[in-house]
Parts: C-alpha cells; sequence; structure tokens
C-alpha cells in the first residue's frame, strides 16, 4: 500500500538535522513528484525503526512518528493516543490481509525548532499488511542470483546423431536454492524451471514445452534433424522463484522469472544407407565385392 500526501504537508522526507545539537536523523528515500510524495509502507517502517532505535540522550526531537488507527479519533473499534489537529485521513481504509491483522497507519508531525509547538499530524502510511512491511524480492533480484545453467542430455550420445531419425533431448528439473539479503534481512530463495526452449540451431522454430524431456522409450521431447552438417543444441530456461524472509514464515512468489542458457558440444548429422549383402561377405567381409 502506497500513502500520498501533498509536499506542504512533510517539508522533506530525507531528514538530516545536522544542525541542531542532538538531533537524530531518519532518512526516508521516497519517489518526488511535482506536487506529491510516495512512501511505501515498508520504506515507513524502516523509518520508524530507524526513529525508535535513535534514543540516544542527548535528543532533541524536531519530528516525531506513531503508530495509531486514526488520529483524534476514538470509538469502540478506532481508537488513537495522538492528540492534536490532524489533516484528513487520506488512505485510512482498512485492508484486507488475508486472515492477518492490518498493521495501523503511520502518522509523523515536525517543528522548526525545540522551542516552537509540534505542528499537525500528518498520515505519512495508510493502512498496510503485515507482508507491505518486508521487503520485496523483485524480478531484478531474482535474476542476479548464480543460477546454474542446466546439463543437456542427448539420446543417443556419440558425438553423432542420425539424419531424419529422432534425436532425444532431456534435462533434469532440479531446484536451486540460494541464501541471500535484502535491506538488511536474511532472504532464503528458492529457484524452481518451469519453462524450456530448444533451439537446435538448423534454421527451424525453436521447441517449446513445459516437459524437460523423458528419457528412451518414454520420450516426449525430441527433434529429427532433416539435413546433414554439424550443429550444437542450445536449452534456455525459464527460472520461477518464491522467497522467505528471516522472522517470517510466509513463502512469497517472484513477480517474474529468469533464464539460464545452457549448449551442447559440437556434433555431426550423419546419414547411414542400409544395403544387402551375400552370405559370403558376412562370412569375409574383406572379398572385393563386399
Amino acid at each position: 500500500m502506497r500513502a500520498r500526501f501533498g509536499c506542504g504537508a512533510i517539508v522533506a522526507l530525507l531528514l538530516i538535522m545536522g544542525s541542531v545539537p542532538g538531533a537524530h536523523a531518519v532518512d526516508i528515500v521516497a519517489d518526488a513528484a511535482e506536487s506529491a510524495l510516495e512512501l511505501s509502507a515498508f520504506q515507513g517502517e524502516r523509518a520508524l525503526r530507524s526513529y525508535l532505535s535513535a534514543a540516544v540522550p542527548p535528543r532533541v526531537e524536531l519530528f516525531q512518528l506513531r503508530r495509531a488507527a486514526l488520529c483524534n479519533v476514538t470509538s469502540g473499534t478506532l481508537e488513537s493516543d495522538i492528540g492534536g489537529a490532524c489533516a484528513p485521513p487520506d488512505g485510512s481504509v482498512v485492508p484486507a490481509c488475508d486472515g492477518e491483522q492490518p498493521v495501523q497507519p503511520l502518522w509523523r508531525r515536525d517543528r522548526g525548532t525545540p522551542d516552537t509547538p509540534w505542528g499537525p499530524w500528518q498520515m505519512v502510511v495508510g493502512w498496510a499488511c503485515p507482508g507491505d512491511l518486508l521487503p520485496t524480492l523483485t524480478a531484478a533480484d531474482f535474476q542476479r542470483l548464480p543460477i546454474t545453467p542446466q546439463v543437456i542430455t542427448m539420446q543417443p550420445d556419440r558425438g553423432w546423431v542420425l539424419v531424419n531419425k529422432e534425436t532425444i533431448v532431456l534435462t533434469e528439473p532440479v531446484e536451486q536454492t540460494f541464501r541471500t539479503d535484502l535491506f538488511g534481512y536474511g532472504v532464503d530463495v528458492i529457484a524452481t524451471p518451469t519453462h524450456y526452449t530448444w533451439d537446435f540451431n538448423d534454421g527451424s522454430d525453436d521447441l517449446s514445452t513445459d516437459s524437460p524431456g523423458t528419457p528412451y522409450p518414454e520420450f516426449d521431447v525430441f527433434y529429427v534433424f532433416t539435413d546433414t552438417g554439424t550443429t550444437a543444441i542450445e536449452l534456455t530456461t525459464t527460472w520461477s522463484g518464491r522467497y522467505r524472509i528471516d522472522g517470517d514464515d510466509t513463502w512469497r512468489e517472484v513477480v517474474g522469472t529468469a533464464q539460464t542458457t545452457s549448449t551442447t558440444a559440437e556434433f555431426e548429422i550423419v546419414e547411414r544407407r542400409s544395403r544387402l549383402v551375400a552370405n559370403d561377405c558376412i562370412e569375409d567381409p574383406s572379398q572385393p565385392d563386399c
């Protein structure tokens, strides 16, 4: 969930108060536009954690961050300990979080100096689901993982294949696991091969399939070369991913995929002709007519 608020509501989200002795800083990186700023729930959570961990005396507060259901509202279901005038509760719609308890909005108020009164509370981030407070493993993050390309198996595997006969190809659909770091969080990642594209490098269309192939005699992925020559087979594997962040048992899907490419050694496509021979040739192949 993202909350939008006018630039006039909060002067700057990247706040560094080095000019005030004892003041602490919270860095919040947000996307900026001419008339509005956006802050993700995850960025707001990082800012709140930084703010709460900065209570090292002497502490001069020029801003405060709080979580509350609604500002200046008390009812049977919504209570807030925040006082003072509040901005309109933009983004205050409570989301459905698949049975999880939603996280209250994040509010902020500022003052220019320690001697000036506090300004009004402004909503920085609206209601969010617990998963929104965690970092997201993006497709770009997933694609940077060192996924090992798959090994191609050919049948027959003898350095050459017959023209106009089935050449069987297959690979092992083995998952790969990784341990990585994301914004200071430990992350487990599993990459699963889900789609296979075979290029036989003879000018034909690629063969695209969800099957990794099976060996002879139950083979289901194969190709018939129609011309002799030399070639190599190339396999592009598409990987889907899921990840789990330390402290959270939920496995989440990566929105996007990664790809790896494998290539066989070069081999020959040859023609073998059968012919009838006399019994004498079977007994003695060295005869002139054999």
